[in-house]
C-alpha cells in the first residue's frame, strides 16, 4: 500500500512490481533476509492483482497511477480530490477526505473512502473501506448464516414480524420450544415500524489494538516532524474509535464542547470511562495542528479533549497555547493557569503562563 497526502502532480508507476501477497514467505523473514529472498524469487503475483494493493491519498491534485508489464504500460488512471468532489464531513476537511486507487475488475479506478455521518471512515485503521466495499460487506452479512449464539433482529414490516434467526439454544435452555422468549429475542413481538438488524457485537479488543497501532505510527510521524501526516494518522485513530460501543456518548460530549465551556481541573471527574482514550489522540492532533499553524483546529481538538478528560494536563496546555497563538490572551491565561494548577512543577507550562500574562498587560 502507498500513502500519498497533500501533494500535487504525483506520478506513481509500478514497473513489474510484485504484490505484497507475492509469496507465502511475506512477513515471515527478518529484514536482513527478506531482500535477498525477494531478489531470488520469481514474481507470481503483480501489484494490483491482490485487493490489498492500493494507493491511499488525501488532498492530492493531478495524481497519476500507472502499472507497467514487460516494458509496456498496462493500466493507468488519474485522480484529483477537488474534481472528485471532496468536501468537509464532520470533523474532516476536504483535504482530509481519503480516496483509494486500486485495480478492480481489471481496471485502475479511484473510489471515495466510505464515511458515516460524523465524518468517520468505515473499516479499521489498517484497511479503510470504499463505498463499494461497504455495500459488498452489507450484502455478504445479509446472506451469511446466523451463528448459534447470535440473535438477529429484522425489519418487522419486511418479514411480517418474524424473527428468522432466533436463538433456539437459549429457548431450549429456558424450558423447551414452548418456553417464554428472553427479552433479547422478542423481535417477533415488537410492533414498531422498523427494527434495525444487528449481526454481531463489536470486537472491542480488536478495535483497541488497531487504535494503539495507528497511534504509534502517528506518534512516529510527529517526532519525525511530519505533522500533516501525523494529523491524518490521528484522524484515522478517531475514525476507528467511532466503531466502539461508547462512540455515541463520546460524540455527544465532544459536540457539547463547542457550546459548553469545560475547565480543566486536577480534581475534576471525567464524564465517562472511555474504551479508548480519545482525549489523548485529540490532544496529540492538537499539537500537530499547532505545529502546522492551524490554531483554530488545534483549539477545537484541545477543547474536545478537555471535555472528555478535564484532568489531562496536555490537553489543557495545548488549549492555552492555541488561544495564545490566536492572540486571545484573556482566554489563554486561565487555560494555562488551569494546566499549571494540575502540574505546578512543569516549567514549560509556567513559562507559557508568564508569557501570556505579560502579553495580556501590554
Amino acid at each position: 500500500t502507498v500513502q500519498a497526502d497533500l501533494c500535487d502532480g504525483l506520478d506513481v508507476q509500478f514497473w513489474d512490481a510484485p504484490s505484497n501477497q507475492n509469496t507465502s514467505l511475506h512477513g515471515m523473514l527478518p529484514p536482513s533476509l527478506a531482500g535477498q529472498a525477494a531478489a531470488n524469487m520469481k514474481t507470481t503475483v503483480f501489484w494490483g492483482e491482490d485487493k490489498n494493493d492500493r494507493v491511499l491519498h488525501a488532498g492530492v491534485t493531478n495524481l497519476r497511477v500507472s502499472t507497467y508489464r514487460d516494458g509496456y504500460q498496462d493500466l493507468t488512471t488519474t485522480a484529483d480530490y477537488k474534481e472528485m468532489g471532496a468536501k468537509a464531513v464532520g470533523n474532516a476537511t476536504p483535504e482530509e477526505m481519503q480516496f483509494v486507487t486500486s485495480v478492480v475488475d481489471g481496471e485502475l479506478i479511484t473510489e471515495k473512502v466510505a464515511r458515516n455521518g460524523n465524518g468517520s471512515a468505515h473499516g479499521g485503521s489498517s484497511r479503510v473501506m470504499t463505498e463499494r466495499e461497504v455495500e459488498e460487506e452489507r450484502k455478504r452479512k445479509e446472506n451469511a448464516p446466523c451463528p448459534e449464539n447470535l440473535i438477529r433482529f429484522i425489519d418487522v414490516n419486511k418479514d411480517k414480524g418474524k424473527d428468522t434467526c432466533a436463538d433456539e439454544t437459549k429457548k431450549k435452555e429456558k424450558g423447551g420450544e414452548n418456553a417464554k422468549s428472553s427479552p433479547t429475542s422478542v423481535a417477533d413481538k415488537i410492533d414498531e415500524d422498523v427494527v434495525e438488524e444487528v449481526y454481531c457485537s463489536v470486537d472491542v479488543d480488536a478495535v483497541v489494538r488497531d487504535c494503539e497501532a495507528q497511534k504509534a505510527k502517528a506518534n512516529e510521524s510527529f517526532v519525525a516532524g511530519e505533522y500533516a501526516q501525523a494529523v491524518l494518522l490521528y484522524t484515522l485513530v478517531m475514525d476507528r474509535c467511532a466503531e466502539l460501543p461508547d462512540s455515541d456518548e463520546t460524540d455527544k460530549i465532544m459536540a457539547e464542547a463547542q457550546t459548553k465551556k469545560v475547565s480543566s481541573s486536577k480534581n475534576a471527574t471525567p464524564p465517562m470511562k472511555q474504551l479508548f482514550p480519545r482525549h489523548v489522540i485529540l490532544s496529540n492532533r492538537s499539537a500537530s495542528f499547532l505545529k502546522l499553524g492551524e490554531h483554530e483546529k488545534a483549539l477545537k481538538d484541545a477543547e474536545q479533549a478537555v471535555a472528555l478528560d478535564p484532568t489531562y494536563v496536555k490537553a489543557a496546555f495545548r488549549k492555552g497555547l492555541a488561544l495564545h497563538a490566536m492572540g486571545r490572551y484573556q482566554d489563554a491565561v486561565p487555560a494555562l493557569g488551569a494546566a499549571h494548577t494540575i502540574e505546578p512543577k512543569n516549567k514549560q507550562i509556567k513559562q507559557a503562563l508568564q508569557f501570556a500574562e505579560v502579553r495580556l498587560q501590554q
